[in-house]
């Protein structure tokens, strides 16, 4: 079994494949210089709050324990679907029985003029965090373009590097994916508070500067000046490895249920894979994709994807926030409920339909994820308890599955 990827997908397909069948032989490629961590604490890396080590989800006895073998700093550069082998970028091949491609994504920055001066950024990597923390030793202010919530995430560490940080989106919102516009005016007026600006409904159409980064321009003609740009606009498939062997692709690699892809015995899980028309980019369809790969790679062709339901829990800022599923309706079949306590920063709300909740947002309040999480799962109906479900005491010990 050969892994391109070394990321949760990459490395949960392995230790999977290991745990059910631990005489197969499991090796993952990667061009990174370091072993699996998980890419959403890399602002922790960023701002200097903890060593690249500290964030490795397994120690090099765990890998050996299992007998997976991981080659780093090893790129992939071809497939030969014939020969059922790849290529390496020293020239080395290898051949596979069973190929999963994981091999992820990349930042998405917009074709837009001065992208290539210094100072202009992109974070995937534990190398990026690092070389830009190295750079804001010689910069004040710094931009961060993309409200998401890795944007967000990014913009926090900025600030505890004794930077200015101003944040642009091009959505009217902040977490346009997350949020609704009450929970994300909530989060704005949190995040003004700790000294980090935000800009909404604006479009960079130039980053300003000779050779290096000065600031940049909006398409309303306005300039903000800055010494660091970091592009935080999302991220794309890594398709080309795929595309140039003659896999299918589209906006990611083309699967089936299966998690195969166009071509025979090749698999493709996580950011760079495509399932009926959605490219998940989350960690929970990440492990789901591996599962459901391995389980057919292994002979149970009965196990079957069907999707995975978009849910988040984190902390934005000081701020925890959990969102799950439907969450912006716009057919008028879906019924909201919802509570607010803007002083406290807390925003909850539950979208029904037919009584069962379809979608959820808790903002500032932990209390009842877990809970909620279950009621959505088993479908249950709540419509006895619709008017108290979401008040701070309320007992979900009294919803009946």
């Amino acid at each position: 079994m050969v892994i391109v990827g070394n990321g949760v997908a990459g490395v949960t397909a392995a230790r999977i494949i290991k745990e059910k069948n631990p005489k197969a032989l499991v090796s993952i490629y990667t061009d990174e210089s370091y072993q699996y961590y998980p890419r959403p604490r890399l602002y922790e890396v960023l701002s200097g709050e903890i060593e690249p080590q500290d964030i490795y989800m397994f120690s090099e006895e765990w890998y050996r324990n299992k007998g997976i073998r991981v080659q780093l700093n090893k790129r992939v550069v071809n497939i030969n679907l014939e020969q059922k082998e790849i290529l390496q970028d020293d020239k080395t091949r290898v051949d596979y029985d069973k190929l999963i491609l994981a091999n992820g994504g990349h930042p998405f920055v917009p074709s837009i003029n001065g992208i290539k001066k210094t100072g202009v950024f992109t974070l995937r990597t534990i190398k990026d965090a690092l070389t830009i923390k190295d750079y804001t030793k010689k910069t004040k202010k710094a931009i961060v373009i993309g409200g998401g919530l890795q944007g967000l995430e990014f913009a926090t560490s900025l600030k505890r590097l004794m930077q200015q940080v101003i944040v642009v989106e091009l959505f009217p919102r902040l977490l346009p994916k997350q949020l609704d516009n009450e929970g994300a005016t909530i989060l704005k007026n949190h995040i003004n508070s700790r000294g980090i600006e935000i800009v909404l409904g604006k479009k960079v159409v130039e980053v300003l500067g000779k050779n290096k980064v000065s600031g940049i321009l909006l398409d309303n003609g306005e300039s903000i000046h800055g010494d660091i740009v970091l592009f935080s606009a999302g991220i794309r498939s890594n398709t080309e490895l795929a595309s140039e062997a003659g896999i299918t692709v589209n906006r990611g690699l083309i699967v089936d249920r299966h998690m195969l892809t166009s071509s025979e015995d090749i698999y493709a899980i996580g950011d760079v894979t495509e399932f009926e028309g959605t490219t998940y980019g989350i960690i929970p369809a990440a492990m789901e994709q591996a599962r459901i790969a391995v389980e057919n790679i292994l002979g149970n062709d009965k196990s079957v994807y069907t999707g995975t339901t978009n849910s988040n829990t984190l902390n934005v800022i000081d701020l925890d926030l959990t969102s799950i599923g439907l969450v912006n309706p716009d057919d008028p079949k879906y019924e909201e409920i919802k509570e607010s306590d803007e002083k406290k920063g807390v925003y909850k709300k539950l979208v029904l339909e037919k009584g069962k909740i379809v979608g959820a947002i808790l903002l500032g309040d932990k209390k009842g994820v877990t809970s909620i999480n279950r009621l959505i799962a088993q479908e249950t109906d709540i419509t006895k308890h619709k008017s108290l479900i979401l008040k701070d005491n309320f007992d979900y010990k009294k919803v009946a599955a």
